[in-house]
């Protein structure tokens, strides 16, 4: 718990689908230290056994538990990072106590609802990809669910690329994945919803990343009366785990050559 006189901002850092808040551990060399830095795990990332296969979850539930760190923390208003399924998590947490959230720095967060009105090509191109992931870890195929998973975000041959205990990691990881893609295909929050969001909403995306992420960033940036969006060339939907420096040169206060930089 911190105390009143205890003047460090606090960051919170939401990690994506299939990894933990392990994630988030390059990201400490990089952040001013005077920074209270937390790099929570969501819902089924700190259990000792998997997540329970067709077992659901919900952007609401999620959003509870980092909720609950906030009140715990007792401190003033922090700042919400998150990557991918974890900034639509921390939207979640704006939209559910946006009286606790001092700002969001966001890349690529998957509120792919945004896509359902939008963008019917888009929207069908998501919802039959995260099925077809679904459906095959729900037939106990994780190995081939999670290759779906990791080819589609980070591109063809990638699922190859990764040494076999992180092959492992990831399909063990499936069951919540499939949950996850579920909660957001759930979602109903109207566009509405993100115009009443006051605060800083920085969104980021890669311009090498699949089209519904970069469409559901521009929408998200566009709805935000203090939304901005900023674009990396070359990055893809993993940016923040394979070029960490990259992003964290975007978070709220970071350090640059030795110097420490407010945004």
């Amino acid at each position: 718990m911190r105390t009143a006189d205890d003047p460090r901002p606090t960051v919170i850092a939401l990690h994506s689908s299939g990894a933990g808040g392990r994630q988030w551990e390059p990201y400490r060399a990089l952040i001013d230290p005077a920074w209270d830095w937390h790099a929570p795990d969501l819902l089924g990332y700190d259990a000792a056994t998997p997540w329970p296969l067709g077992a659901a979850t919900s952007l609401a539930a999620e959003a509870r538990r980092i909720g609950a760190l906030i009140d715990r923390l007792d401190t003033d208003p922090v700042h919400l990072v998150g990557h991918s399924y974890g900034g639509s998590v921390a939207l979640q947490v704006a939209l559910q106590q946006p009286e606790q959230v001092a700002s969001l720095t966001l890349y690529e967060p998957v509120r792919f609802a945004l896509l359902r009105h939008a963008d019917d090509a888009l929207w069908r191109d998501i919802v039959d990809t995260g099925r077809r992931i679904g459906v095959l870890a729900l037939s106990g195929g994780l190995q081939a669910s999670a290759q779906v998973f990791v080819d589609y975000w980070s591109g063809e041959g990638a699922w190859g690329r990764l040494p076999p205990a992180r092959q492992d990691a990831v399909a063990r990881r499936m069951p919540k994945v499939q949950a996850e893609f579920e909660a957001l295909f759930a979602d109903t929050t109207p566009l509405a919803a993100y115009r009443a969001l006051r605060m800083p909403v920085r969104v980021v995306r890669g311009t090498a990343s699949p089209a519904p992420a970069r469409r559901v960033a521009r929408r998200l940036a566009e709805a935000c009366p203090r939304g901005e969006l900023l674009q990396l060339a070359g990055g893809d939907h993993m940016l923040p785990l394979a070029q960490p420096g990259r992003f964290a040169a975007l978070l709220p206060c970071r350090v640059e050559n030795g110097v420490r930089v407010a945004a």
